[in-house]
């Protein structure tokens, strides 16, 4: 070793699961999920009512007012009948059923008079089955009536192209002008992928490159998923657009893994396209190193020198994170290596948590001096916070970048600061 080593279920949840599929809305809760208080969920939903009917910009006072208003009557609203019941299956089952009781003339009427549904769950309902009564009518609406309509608008789009996606598509062209990604698709590619994926692909080909691409092709990859490795890899020689390509095959990789690791190395071990294969490693990984370090690294292993520079580092930064000096030791062996600088940040980054002192001895390393200062900085905030006498110690006996020693004087005399 070198000497350096020194919540309960309701019918809201259920709906949002509906939303949420038509629309890509997603949580990212990597480890911790924060709690949200009543006064803050109020707030949200205020300003969620807010925004689906055009008044985003809305004064204080005036939300007040409406919201007061929207109080009168709520006890014999509908949605507050069944938002009252206990039981959330009784809950979900009573919404279906008054779902299928409105008419599609009065499905404006409830849109823009009775907001006691629940905010984004019970809306997106609304406007699924307004969508199967009345599609046309709910557009002209939604485009008459919402600021910002593209949410509404494809919830709407995505219920009828499930009933006739040939008339869906053809109000979606014929409402978008311009060359950019037409966002009318988003919902119509979404509602199809399970039912109809080949005639997604088709419609998803039309998008460039954009945000609504990959909405689109993020609600997509999980029907694709769905046909096993070589149907996905059959499905991915008929996509054309090269960039649409990598894409798939991450989100791809990053699909079969979370099902088992084993397959998403499958995945990429049957990927011919050099840069499908560099999008597609770091998501198997990102999915397997926290579960089974050993076995991720094993894999990588049996990589190519090209993959390998790819994998190595994000390998080595949960290596690090895990056991510092085992991790150290392999690193170690690897200075000759033409990708070692990155592999010299990546361990730096990654022990820092568990041993600073380790991740400074490295970090001080990097030829690069931005990349050295951020190390540097990094693991020296982790030191002062588990004992800063160390951290001056440390600091004394080493030569440290130019951009460290300002900040190094704050994080000892003032740490509350960071």
């Amino acid at each position: 070793m070198s000497t350096k080593t020194l919540i309960p279920i309701t019918a809201t949840w259920l709906a949002t699961l509906v939303a949420a599929y038509y629309f890509g809305y997603s949580t990212n809760t990597k480890h911790t999920t924060p709690e949200i208080s009543e006064s803050a969920t109020q707030s949200s939903k205020a300003k969620l009512y807010s925004q689906l009917n055009g008044n985003r910009y809305s004064s204080e006072s005036t939300r007040s007012a409406r919201a007061q208003s929207y109080d009168k009557g709520a006890s014999s609203s509908p949605f507050a009948k069944i938002n009252q019941l206990n039981d959330p299956i009784q809950q979900t089952d009573q919404l279906n059923k008054y779902m299928h009781t409105i008419s599609g003339g009065e499905f404006g009427s409830i849109v823009n008079v009775d907001r006691t549904y629940e905010v984004i769950g019970e809306y997106s309902m609304l406007l699924h089955s307004w969508g199967k009564a009345a599609p046309s009518e709910a557009l002209a609406y939604l485009k008459k009536n919402i600021k910002s309509p593209d949410f509404a608008i494809n919830i709407v789009l995505g219920s009828w192209a499930r009933t006739n996606p040939d008339e869906a598509i053809t109000w979606a062209n014929a409402n978008h002008a311009g060359d950019k990604a037409n966002p009318y698709l988003v919902g119509i590619i979404r509602s199809l992928a399970d039912t109809n994926p080949s005639h997604a692909t088709t419609l998803l080909q039309q998008l460039p490159i954009s945000e609504e691409s990959d909405k689109a092709l993020h609600g997509l990859t999980p029907h694709i998923a769905d046909l096993g490795v070589s149907g996905a890899e059959q499905w991915l020689r008929s996509v054309e657009d090269s960039k649409l390509v990598s894409q798939a095959s991450a989100y791809l990789a990053e699909h079969f893994t979370k099902q088992d690791p084993q397959l998403g190395a499958q995945w990429v071990n049957s990927l011919t396209d050099e840069a499908a294969r560099k999008e597609a490693i770091p998501k198997v990984l990102d999915n397997w190193l926290w579960k089974d370090l050993s076995a991720a690294k094993s894999w990588v292993d049996t990589l190519s020198h090209k993959d390998r520079v790819i994998a190595e580092p994000k390998v080595l930064h949960t290596y690090a994170s895990k056991n510092p000096h085992a991790a150290a030791d392999w690193l170690d062996s690897q200075t000759s290596s033409e990708h070692y600088q990155k592999l010299l940040l990546e361990f730096s980054k990654g022990a820092a948590h568990k041993d600073p002192i380790i991740a400074l001895n490295y970090g001080n390393e990097l030829l690069d001096e931005d990349a050295r200062t951020r190390a540097v900085k990094n693991a020296l905030l982790h030191l002062n916070g588990k004992d800063s006498s160390k951290a001056r110690e440390w600091l004394n006996n080493n030569k440290i970048p130019k951009g460290v020693e300002g900040f190094a004087e704050r994080v000892l005399n003032d740490p509350d600061s960071f």
